[in-house]
């Protein structure tokens, strides 16, 4: 009688330990995911430190991706004057800013020429044409990243000639109060500037990426109206 006894609580001991066994080995493996998941974050902060940018990386959908300094950036905007002098790479602008309104005069590239030019980006590469391939540059867009990670959006069509034809510079200087040109210090060595813009959240400065994308293909389905 002992002895039969003695199998129903042997296994029930032997269930309980198979029971255990899953959730001691998930907690086992899920240390190395937290070790990753703990990098991973602290690379995500590290990413937006802020400071001083030295030079931007041009990329994205383009022939020809690269990295631009200070030298690099002046070098291409001399170039671009002797292709046409008549291009406009001094605006002066007006924006609202948190201390108040204020109104500045830029010197650098426009964002079209960086982008197109054969000298500079080589033009834009075919990007996501959604369901109708018809202007699809329409559904292209720039995106400018700082070092802080804050970011701002500019659409192919604001500035492409046949559409707004807007003169968004990426400046690396402007005219100092004694009215002689000095360099964007403290700015970054370079910063965008949108002109006819209101406020100046699109005035991105420690510029760190100039990326050429595409809108994805909508999700909603098509219907007939």
């Amino acid at each position: 009688m002992r002895f039969t006894r003695t199998i129903p609580i042997a296994s029930l001991i032997l269930s309980i330990l198979v029971l255990l066994q899953p959730t001691l080995a998930d907690s086992k493996s899920s240390l190395p995911l937290q070790k990753e998941e703990k990098i991973a974050s602290l690379s995500d902060k590290n990413k937006c430190l802020g400071g001083f940018s030295p030079s931007f990386r041009l990329g994205g959908e383009i022939k020809n991706p690269t990295t631009y300094n200070l030298q690099n950036l002046r070098n291409l905007r001399d170039t671009l004057k002797k292709q046409n002098p008549a291009l406009v790479t001094e605006i002066t602008v007006s924006f609202q800013t948190g201390s108040g309104p204020r109104t500045e005069t830029y010197y650098g590239v426009p964002l079209w020429e960086l982008i197109n030019n054969p000298k500079a980006g080589g033009g834009l590469k075919p990007g996501n044409s959604g369901l109708n391939s018809k202007n699809s540059l329409l559904r292209q867009y720039v995106l400018v990243d700082a070092t802080d990670c804050y970011g701002a959006v500019v659409a192919i069509g604001e500035i492409q000639p046949n559409f707004e034809g807007k003169t968004v510079l990426v400046a690396y200087a402007k005219k100092g109060a004694d009215g002689k040109v000095v360099l964007l210090i403290d700015e970054g060595f370079a910063r965008l500037v949108v002109p006819d813009d209101k406020a100046g959240g699109r005035y991105v400065t420690n510029v760190t990426n100039i990326l050429i994308l595409s809108a994805p293909a909508s999700p909603l389905k098509p219907k007939n109206f």
